[in-house]
């Protein structure tokens, strides 16, 4: 036999996996910008603080950041997300697992911030200051609602129209809920007429370019 012919190690308790790629800064700035903006977002904030998904509500919004960041995020500025076709994903998702029909164009004001955050952190290289000008909203609503824990509705709240009652953020259908986390393809919403554009106290603008039909 010869012996010279060198063979594959054999597994066994010091063998070791291959090495999985750290993350690089950007993709950890851009997963911190994904996580801000849903935090940020009313619809997805009242859908996991009052668990309209059901007990895994909070994990089912971490499923839809994890599916984003490896969607587009793994793969730089060569995986820019489509503003409308992030949208579309986003709000299918929210009403599939939340069942909650938006009613307004919030999920195209996520969808263009992540786009923008996308182009900043990763083809212009801002990603310092723009996960600065995130944390800084993300202290404001923290003052406020630490953790996205909703406060007592009593009639007395004086908050900002971010804060407003879920209802005028969404319908919400309380008759079952879903266990499972995906995103939806088929649309499953009821849009309203899109409001003239405005900018929040954090100078976003909130409501996004019109849509492709």
């Amino acid at each position: 036999m010869d012996q010279s012919k060198t063979s594959a190690p054999a597994a066994g308790p010091d063998a070791q996996a291959p090495a999985v790629p750290e993350p690089t800064k950007e993709q950890l700035q851009f997963a911190r910008a994904v996580y801000i903006i849903f935090h940020l977002w009313p619809a997805m904030r009242h859908a996991v603080a009052e668990a309209w998904g059901g007990p895994e509500s909070r994990e089912k919004m971490e499923y839809l950041l994890s599916y984003i960041c490896d969607e587009y995020g793994n793969g730089g500025a060569n995986t820019k997300p489509d503003m409308d076709d992030l949208a579309d994903l986003m709000e299918d998702y929210i009403a599939e697992e939340y069942e909650c029909r938006l009613e307004d164009d919030s999920a195209s004001w996520a969808g263009a911030h992540i786009v923008n955050l996308h182009e900043r952190i990763f083809s212009k290289g801002d990603g310092d200051a723009a996960i600065a000008e995130l944390e800084a909203s993300f202290a404001r609503l923290g003052s406020k609602k630490p953790d996205i824990q909703m406060q007592e509705q009593n009639g007395d709240d004086d908050d900002d129209d971010d804060d407003e009652s879920a209802e005028e953020q969404c319908t919400h259908d309380h008759s079952h809920d879903h266990t499972h986390a995906h995103a939806s393809t088929q649309p499953a919403r009821a849009r309203a007429p899109r409001p003239e554009p405005e900018i929040d106290e954090d100078g976003f603008q909130t409501v996004a370019p019109r849509r492709r039909r």
